[in-house]
């Protein structure tokens, strides 16, 4: 596998990604069984400061894996280039804004109840379900492309799993611990990473010596 990896910048955002998710899967379930675990854990120093660093450590991954693809673009395709950082970017985020979210709703010394925390976890969910499923095959639907991308291999896997995500989501009320709604936070940005690694695989224009000018 190492051999056919082309873009190590690519598989720094994958794991970014990957990190992220587990991150925000933990914590959903934590709150999500909050009457289960206690709110001990949630309010605990080593687990924000855990998180916290987990999450300087992805950022900076992040803008690793995009930087090249910035500076080497010009024209529309910069532009283009730095709306998908922005979007990486702050879904990378998504630990810090919880934490800005707790302190100024004062959660640190008195935790949300379940039930609020499925509901942001559901949010959570439908935007990116809009944005990362639905609106993708929308779009190949408009273009009357059926194909599963470059790599056959990864183009299902990334099906699957948003199969898998919207299964466990829908069946949650059957499932024990509240499966589905700390399972969703990791699929779904496991379903992101996935992106990343498609491209690890293919050798960046910034290589090729061909810079994106938009033409």
């Amino acid at each position: 596998m190492a051999k056919r990896i082309k873009d190590y910048r690519a598989l720094y955002g994958a794991i970014s990604l990957f990190l992220i998710g587990m991150v925000l899967s933990f914590q959903s379930l934590l709150y999500v069984n909050m009457d289960y675990f206690g709110p001990e854990l949630t309010t605990a120093r080593w687990h924000w400061e855990i998180v916290l660093n987990i999450q300087i450590l992805c950022c900076a991954f992040i803008w690793f894996s995009h930087h090249n693809r910035i500076l080497f673009s010009s024209g529309w395709w910069k532009v283009r280039a730095i709306l998908f950082f922005l979007v990486s970017f702050g879904a990378v985020s998504m630990p810090a804004l919880l934490t800005f979210l707790g302190a100024w709703n004062d959660w640190y010394r008195n935790p949300p109840g379940p039930e609020m925390s499925k509901y942001m976890i559901r949010i959570a969910v439908y935007i990116w379900v809009a944005s990362n499923i639905f609106l993708p095959i929308v779009l190949k639907l408009i273009a009357r492309d059926f194909s599963l991308g470059k790599n056959h291999l990864l183009g299902l896997s990334k099906i699957i799993t948003a199969i898998v995500m919207v299964v466990l989501f829908v069946l949650n009320a059957h499932l024990p611990f509240n499966l589905g709604y700390y399972a969703a936070p990791f699929l779904c940005f496991l379903h992101g990473a996935l992106t990343y690694v498609e491209k690890s695989l293919q050798v960046p224009y910034y290589d090729r010596g061909v810079a994106h000018s938009g033409i």
